[in-house]
């Protein structure tokens, strides 16, 4: 009976996405987005050049973590320096993509590669606070749990790309 009642409530929760997903469209906002020619493809370049910062800055830190790269400079100040690089193109992240969901609801909030995105960006912002901690107060060797999380860090930013992408190919619930 359980089984039962979580599928109906499953299917409760879908009803309620699409009924939103299809609010949603109609607003003033989602129609100027859709009509305004080449609106949707500058947003999307914004938000991808966005994630590819966050990537490289990332990318930069876990080598300085590891040891790999940048070792001239003081690994609290270089931290600071990609940490704050990361934290505004979250920001620009976090406004092009509600402007891409706004636009496209119905590809969006229906669609489970774009759950498994958000679920490894929350788990990337976590690493990232907890990395960030670290680089400023550990010496210049951070320990080995920090270098793993800054390689864990990278997977999940390339998980995200992947699955960004996925939206696109993958079929709505």
């Amino acid at each position: 009976m359980p089984h039962l009642l979580n599928r109906q409530t499953s299917g409760e929760h879908l009803e309620t996405l699409y009924a939103f997903s299809a609010w949603l469209a109609g607003t003033g906002m989602s129609l100027f987005i859709q009509t305004t020619t080449g609106l949707i493809a500058i947003i999307q370049t914004i938000h991808i050049a966005a994630l590819a910062t966050v990537a490289v800055s990332a990318l930069l830190l876990s080598l300085r973590l590891a040891g790999r790269g940048f070792t001239s400079e003081p690994l609290a100040r270089l931290a600071q320096r990609f940490v704050k690089t990361i934290w505004v193109m979250l920001v620009l992240l976090l406004v092009t993509g509600l402007l891409l969901i706004i636009a496209e609801p119905a590809r969006t909030i229906t669609n489970p590669a774009f759950y498994w995105k958000m679920a490894m960006l929350a788990a990337v912002v976590v690493i990232t606070v907890w990395l960030s901690r670290v680089a400023r107060r550990e010496a210049e060797r951070p320990s080995p749990a920090a270098v793993a999380a800054g390689v864990i860090a990278l997977l999940l930013w390339a998980g995200i790309m992947i699955a960004g992408r996925l939206i696109a190919y993958t079929e709505s619930l």
